[in-house]
C-alpha cells in the first residue's frame, strides 16, 4: 500500500501552475517577456486559491483518471490539494513536511517536501520555490497571434526526477496559467485546468498543517518529520 501511495505522489505531484494581471493589448509579446511576466506577476501575490480539474493518463495501465477539487498555495512552499471527486483525499504541506491523506484507505503517508518534489514542477513554482526562467528552457508551442493565448513548452535545463516536459496555457492579458500539461519519462500525462482563481486571500498558516486522525494508519518515510503537526 505504501508503494502505491509513493507512485501516486510521484504521478500527481509532478503537477501544478500560476496566475496573474496584464500588459498592452493588440500585439503578441516575445517569448522572454511572456516568461518574465508570468514569473513577475506570480511573485507579487502572497497566496492564491482555485478550483481545478485533473485528467491523468497512466501509460503502464492504459488507464485514464479524472479528478476535481480545490487547491490552496501560500509562499513559501505551503500548499493544500483537496480532491473531492471521484474519491476524497488530500495532500498538505507546511513547506517542510508533506502529508498525503486517503480517508477511504484510512491511511496517511508522511514525507519531506524534498522527497516528494524531486523536480521543479509547477507545484514548486506556485509554492514560491521555483523559477521558470532558471529551471526551464522555454519555447512557444506555436507562434502567438495578437488575439490568442500563449502556449509554452518548458523543458528542464537539468534532470528533474521523472519530469520530461511541461506545457502551460497562459491567458494573454492577465498572464494567469490556466492549464498545465505535465509529461514524465514513463509516458504518463497529467493535465490540470484551473478556474475561479483568486489571489491574496490572507490564507491562514493553519490551513497548511495536518494532524492525522486517530483511526488511521500512518506511514512515515525514512528521514521525514513526525506524523502529527507542523514539520520540524
Amino acid at each position: 500500500m505504501v508503494k502505491r501511495n509513493k507512485f501516486f505522489l510521484a504521478l500527481f505531484f509532478l503537477p501544478l501552475i500560476g496566475l496573474w494581471p496584464s500588459p498592452g493589448l493588440g500585439q503578441a509579446l516575445p517569448l522572454e517577456e511572456v516568461v518574465a511576466k508570468v514569473q513577475e506577476q506570480y511573485e507579487i501575490h502572497a497566496d492564491f486559491k482555485a478550483s481545478f480539474t485533473q485528467e491523468s493518463l497512466i501509460k503502464s495501465l492504459g488507464k485514464k483518471q479524472h479528478a476535481e477539487g480545490a487547491v490552496y498555495f501560500k509562499k513559501p512552499g505551503k500548499m493544500r490539494w483537496i480532491y473531492r471527486k471521484p474519491n476524497k483525499h488530500e495532500m498538505i504541506s507546511d513547506g517542510k513536511t508533506l502529508w498525503m491523506y486517503r480517508p477511504e484507505d484510512k491511511q496517511v503517508v508522511v514525507s519531506k517536501m524534498t522527497q516528494a518534489f524531486q523536480s521543479k514542477a509547477p507545484s514548486t513554482f506556485l509554492a514560491g520555490i521555483g523559477n521558470l526562467k532558471k529551471d526551464f528552457q522555454a519555447r512557444f508551442v506555436k507562434e502567438p497571434s495578437p488575439s490568442a493565448d500563449y502556449f509554452l513548452e518548458l523543458t528542464p535545463i537539468e534532470a528533474q526526477g521523472g519530469l520530461e516536459k511541461l506545457f502551460l496555457a497562459v491567458e494573454r492579458n492577465s498572464f494567469k496559467i490556466m492549464q498545465a500539461n505535465i509529461q514524465d519519462a514513463m509516458g504518463n500525462v497529467t493535465q490540470i485546468t484551473f478556474s475561479r482563481i483568486q489571489f491574496n486571500n490572507n490564507l491562514s498558516d493553519s490551513l497548511f498543517n495536518f494532524t492525522p486522525p486517530k483511526d488511521v494508519e500512518v506511514f512515515t518515510l525514512p528521514g521525514s518529520a513526525p506524523a502529527g503537526g507542523a514539520g520540524k
